[in-house]
């Protein structure tokens, strides 16, 4: 009965003038979701210690400007047009050679030098499945910085910008050799005034078109590249870096050969000597070492 006269009450209400009595007709539709797009000045934290652990985790975006811990920083964001934004898939990397050439070259706009040259690395991601299938058509143009040449992340507190102008300390340059079992493992940055057996002498590109697999292929890729950017950094006659028992070494900076099909053929070149010396050998001509 209570139900009953409640109900008749509430039919009896009377309605404000202007009111149609239809309580949705005139509702808003609501807008479709998106996936929210990263933007260029996004800093990203993580678990990773590596380079190779960061492609393979998960990044959570931090507070910008960049004024808090993080390991990697967006410098651009692109999107995909064409066969690939029509795709029912985000590309993987190796089928991204056009925009991992925008990276490299919007990084190096941004960092002040080419990113191969300094103790950082480019990083390229496309969207996750998930965000793909939500609509998303963005890449992304990561840089983070190194510890050293192993691929050990440097988190910062400071954006990168303009990192590798010149006489930054972000620059390679000479170092000392870790060596592991009698392998080249590492290198540990120094200033070339300080005692060092290694000195950095350029980026090269590789002269086969084919992803190098061991050491022979390396080689083949990389070695005499590498022995030309010594020479030509040096000043040296061939003779002169046979008498100080000079050697070349290279580290590659691709990972993998889906980055190798996207365009990363690209190796450091070190000149490496026998002993500790306290000075730069860059133009040093024919000296005795």
């Amino acid at each position: 009965m209570l139900a009953l006269v409640l109900l008749a009450a509430a039919g009896c209400t009377k309605v404000p003038a202007g009111v149609d009595k239809d309580l949705v007709d005139e509702w808003a539709m609501m807008a479709e979701a998106k996936v929210t797009e990263p933007k260029a000045g996004d800093c990203w934290t993580t678990q990773a210690g590596n380079v190779i652990e960061l492609l393979r985790s998960p990044l959570a975006v931090v507070q910008t400007p960049c004024e808090f811990n993080h390991v990697a920083e967006t410098v651009h964001v692109g999107h995909f047009t064409g066969t690939l934004a029509d795709a029912d898939r985000a590309p993987s990397l190796e089928d991204m050679a056009d925009a991992y050439a925008a990276c490299d070259a919007e990084l190096t706009k941004f960092l002040g030098g080419s990113w191969q040259v300094g103790r950082v690395r480019m990083l390229v991601y496309p969207p996750s499945g998930n965000q793909w299938k939500g609509g998303a058509r963005f890449f992304r143009c990561d840089v983070a910085a190194l510890r050293s040449e192993r691929g050990l992340l440097d988190p910062r507190t400071s954006t990168l910008k303009d990192a590798l102008r010149a006489g930054s300390d972000m620059l390679l340059g000479c170092g000392s050799k870790v060596e592991t079992g009698g392998a080249w493992t590492d290198v540990d940055p120094l200033a070339c005034t300080a005692p060092h057996d290694v000195e950095f002498v350029g980026n090269v590109t590789s002269v086969s078109a084919v992803f190098p697999t061991d050491a022979k292929t390396r080689t083949a890729a990389w070695s005499t590249g590498c022995l030309n950017k010594i020479r030509s950094y040096t000043g040296m006659p061939d003779s002169a870096l046979a008498k100080a028992k000079a050697a070349y070494g290279f580290w590659p900076l691709v990972i993998g050969q889906d980055e190798w099909k996207a365009g990363n053929h690209n190796a450091r070149c070190y000149l490496s000597l026998p002993k500790k010396i306290t000075r730069s050998l860059k133009g040093a001509g024919n000296i005795a070492i």
